[in-house]
């Protein structure tokens, strides 16, 4: 089998809540869509093709890397080689391999081939990963940086709905976050999980400071991201996360970032600076990868957890339950935002994911397990030809000096 094309186009899909489109907000960014996700198909000359699909956010240009560069180097390929092919887009330095052209465009072009590879295996994924661990996958609901009463209040909707689990989104305001907390908790009882995400937002005398506020008001699971941690990793943002478990006294998770993802977690494990590494495939550059990562994690005491951006569509939702199911460090519960793909949205695949009671079930049919929907992705591609739906700036940060 050979690789006889490469084809790569961009759609955009509305999110809504409760049969209604609406924005997620975070403090840095207010997301009306997944604006611009990359979706790649990789033909053989045997009529199988692969399909994955990445959300492109920060990566500018990402299409054009793989028509222009990426795919001169896969025409002509064995897609079964997928570990020659993941070192040829690498580069050396320093003792370590690292991705040339960024870990969300390898990962694009890993999970379609990985695709293909099942297709003509004719079995799901997860079968030729290590059969399934972790069944069904439990998730949390994808809660946004909202005033108090309208995040409890969505989140009592979502309980009602059958969610369990909470990843909320805080780092605005230190004040204002610890009453979002108490709310949230207040509105949903004492027997669902939250999970709190800062996303890099407070300095670390304010997160000392406010975090045993939050631990008080909401008992929360886990605490992801509280200071910045992004590359270049610096040790004293480390050493910060570090003195932070020490005294929040709740699981910290540290959300990968950069290029050398291996770096990053073997600093994680050395400084003890997290109890949960937060991945995917577009966070680690590809399948492989990511279960490298996730034996370093676990041989250091570090569960892993499944990240999702807003939001996932099918193929790479699909790829990271693959990945779930099939790798045993994965032992919390998981981001989901599947929920933004609900009518009055839609996901770009026939038979689109539904979580209920908190879980998601992987794909059972061969490869990702998951059928593009052609009227589905030419609505979406429109939608991203026309501009509509994109990005715009968070809801900010209130004056960041009196926080010290």
């Amino acid at each position: 089998m050979k690789i006889t094309d490469v084809r790569v186009t961009q759609v955009t899909v509305p999110f809504a809540k409760f049969e209604k489109f609406a924005p997620v907000s975070m403090w840095y960014m207010t997301r009306h869509s997944n604006y611009g996700t990359c979706v790649t198909f990789i033909d053989t000359d045997e009529g199988i093709t692969g399909v994955s699909t990445q959300n492109v956010i920060g990566t500018a240009g990402t299409p054009d890397v793989i028509m222009n560069q990426i795919k001169p180097l896969l025409i002509g390929q064995d897609p079964f080689n997928i570990e020659k092919i993941e070192m040829d887009k690498r580069i050396g330095g320093g003792g370590v391999t690292v991705p040339k052209f960024g870990t969300k465009t390898v990962a694009v072009i890993d999970i379609a081939l990985w695709d293909i590879i099942g297709k003509a295996c004719n079995k799901p994924l997860y079968k030729l990963w290590g059969g399934k661990i972790h069944d069904p996958i439990h998730v949390r609901y994808w809660l946004c940086d909202l005033p108090p009463k309208e995040q409890a209040a969505e989140a009592l909707k979502a309980v009602e709905a059958g969610f369990k689990s909470f990843k909320i989104k805080l780092g605005h305001d230190p004040k204002i976050d610890v009453e979002c907390a108490k709310a949230v908790r207040e509105a949903v009882g004492d027997d669902v999980e939250l999970n709190f995400d800062i996303n890099g937002g407070y300095p670390l005398s304010c997160a000392m400071r406010t975090l045993p506020k939050i631990v008080k008001v909401a008992e929360p699971a886990s605490i992801e991201e509280p200071i910045p941690n992004s590359w270049p990793w610096d040790q004293a943002s480390l050493e910060g996360m570090a003195e932070l478990r020490k005294i929040v006294g709740v699981p910290i998770e540290a959300h990968s970032h950069g290029p050398n993802v291996e770096e990053f977690v073997r600093l994680l494990i050395e400084k003890r600076a997290a109890d949960a590494f937060h991945t995917k495939p577009g966070f680690s550059g590809g399948i492989l990868q990511c279960k490298r990562l996730c034996a370093m994690a676990g041989m250091g005491g570090i569960k892993v957890t499944g990240q999702s951006s807003a939001a996932e569509l099918g193929p790479n939702n699909a790829a990271i339950l693959h990945l779930i199911t099939s790798t045993r460090e994965f032992t919390g519960t998981n981001d989901s935002s599947t929920h933004l793909l609900e009518p009055p949205s839609w996901d770009i695949i026939k038979n689109e994911f539904r979580i209920i009671n908190s879980t998601l079930k992987v794909p059972e049919g061969p490869g990702l397990g998951v059928e593009i929907d052609p009227e589905k992705l030419k609505k979406s591609e429109r939608l991203w030809e026309e501009k509509k739906y994109p990005h715009e700036p968070g809801i900010g940060r209130t004056n960041t000096y009196l926080w010290g």
